[in-house]
């Protein structure tokens, strides 16, 4: 591994832990953190910390501050639509993509994945561990890696305050449902039907998401309603 390879990979371990102690409360919101404190904390140099909170600052989850440091920031009702946006144009395509190439094996793994989630079906860490694994299949699955990795950040960026859908919006039975079409389809090797599964369930998603980010979000839900029309093919319609 090269020395550039080996800080990039150490910018993303670095760039995960951030998130996780976001996520854990570990890192406050509104503090601003020097690059050494957080190179003491996660046993990072500077030059890997450097590059994780610039990939953090492109996700919106922190502001660097010239000489100072980072701040944390979190996601608000802006970054919110953003983020479902972003999923919602790139995910459908992305798993019909994956209908035409998918193994038995593959078909096998996404059922083990749903099996877990069914057996905790209660919005628990493992449930959602399982959620994100399922996801990240049908993504890899597309031949497309740059793109799994990217909506990876995505579905970590989204879950850092604990604005999961399930349980706090939507059941589980509900969430269930729709990765059960989903599974469903691409087993059939039906990618049109895959693709309208996998848009059904982040529409109703981002619905609830976006729905509850802010108290006056009558202008959010209106961006968040435009972006989900133009990632709906002409003649179709989400019905769920």
């Amino acid at each position: 591994m090269s020395q550039d390879e080996s800080v990039d990979s150490k910018s993303e371990q670095i760039a995960q832990e951030i998130r996780d102690a976001i996520r854990q409360g570990r890192l406050e919101r509104g503090v601003l953190y020097s690059s050494r404190e957080l190179g003491e904390r996660f046993g990072a140099s500077r030059t890997p910390v450097r590059e994780a909170l610039l990939k953090l600052a492109d996700l919106g989850l922190v502001r660097i501050e010239r000489n100072r440091g980072a701040r944390v920031l979190g996601q608000d009702g802006r970054g919110i639509v953003d983020l479902c946006s972003l999923r919602v144009l790139l995910e459908p395509p992305a798993c019909r993509s994956a209908a035409a190439v998918l193994t038995s094996r593959d078909d096998a793994e996404l059922r083990e994945q749903y099996d877990i989630m069914a057996a905790t079906a209660d919005g628990s860490a493992e449930y959602f561990a399982a959620d994100e694994r399922l996801h990240d299949l049908i993504l890899r699955a597309s031949g497309n890696r740059r793109l799994a990795k990217f909506v990876a950040e995505l579905r970590q960026t989204l879950s850092l305050d604990g604005r999961y859908s399930v349980p706090k919006y939507q059941s589980v039975e509900t969430a269930l449902g729709d990765h059960k079409a989903i599974i469903d389809a691409l087993r059939a090797r039906d990618g049109v039907a895959a693709e309208r599964a996998m848009r059904i369930h982040l529409v109703r998603s981002g619905d609830l998401l976006v729905a509850h980010s802010s108290e006056d979000n009558r202008g959010l839900v209106a961006e968040w309603r435009r972006w989900v029309s133009i990632s709906v093919p002409a003649g179709e319609q989400i019905v769920y």
